[in-house]
């Protein structure tokens, strides 16, 4: 049986650095792992077009904060080639942050992207027990060599983007919902809506993490990719439609740094 490929979805301003850890594991695992890019686009409609043209005709797809957002519209767009959904420290809900965000893109236009990323983002992301110069280092890098342009499009994609509740209930593939116990970005009672609105859903919690859960906690993150990626996917139906029915447990982890 060939493993499917994965493709993971970057989370905002942040780049494949943001998923070594697990494309190192499931790679010698022996999956076929690849890590989108969003190009120009400036809606998360786009951003799932661009993720659904660079893949194959069956994907897992892993996202992170926007890039599961954007997990979630590309099942939306084409539900027959997605076999298994991960969605980590993300949300449902429509963008609630429009003014702070308005406020962001002005200081980045005049030329501030790296005090930004520095002194409003990146330390709201990682728990307080995670907040090492190197994970500090690495996330400002992420945000600085996408640059200004990818702050203005990936601004834009989440100030107007939708609710994704309707979709949910839809859902008939193998899903895993991760969370951070400290995740301030995505509190935890944005993932259990997630998980309770998607028929099956697993639930996964870790403990001293934060918003960036594959830095945060990479083993963990890995071992609850490999339990998803262990169930049957979907199989089509003769109308095109997925049929899978599953149990839904919720699984917490005890984290160690």
């Amino acid at each position: 049986m060939t493993s499917p490929k994965i493709i993971f979805l970057p989370g905002f301003m942040c780049d494949e650095r943001l998923f070594a850890p697990q494309v190192q594991a499931l790679t010698a695992d022996g999956y076929n792992c690849q890590v989108a890019t969003y190009g120009t686009a400036a809606s998360v409609e786009r951003m799932a077009k661009t993720v659904l043209d660079q893949a194959p005709s069956r994907t897992a797809l892993v996202g992170l904060s926007m890039g599961a957002i954007v997990a979630l519209e590309a099942y939306r767009q084409a539900p027959g080639r997605i076999t298994h959904l991960a969605l980590l420290n993300t949300t449902a809900r429509a963008d609630a942050a429009g003014l702070v965000r308005k406020e962001q893109l002005k200081r980045v236009v005049a030329g501030g992207l790296e005090k930004v990323l520095r002194e409003e983002l990146k330390p709201q992301y990682l728990s307080p027990c995670n907040r090492t110069p190197n994970r500090m280092r690495l996330l400002e890098a992420m945000g600085l060599r996408l640059g200004n342009e990818a702050f203005l499009q990936q601004t834009m994609a989440l100030t107007i983007r939708k609710a994704a509740f309707d979709l949910l209930p839809r859902i008939n593939c193998p899903t895993l919902v991760l969370a951070g116990n400290d995740d301030i970005v995505c509190p935890l009672d944005r993932h259990e809506e997630i998980a309770d609105a998607i028929p099956g859903a697993d639930l996964t919690i870790l403990k001293d993490c934060g918003h960036i859960s594959t830095l945060e906690q990479p083993e963990s993150v890995t071992d609850a990719l490999r339990q998803l990626l262990k169930r049957p996917s979907a199989r089509l139906t003769r109308n095109g439609k997925a049929q899978l029915g599953l149990v839904k447990p919720s699984t917490e982890f005890e984290c160690k740094n």
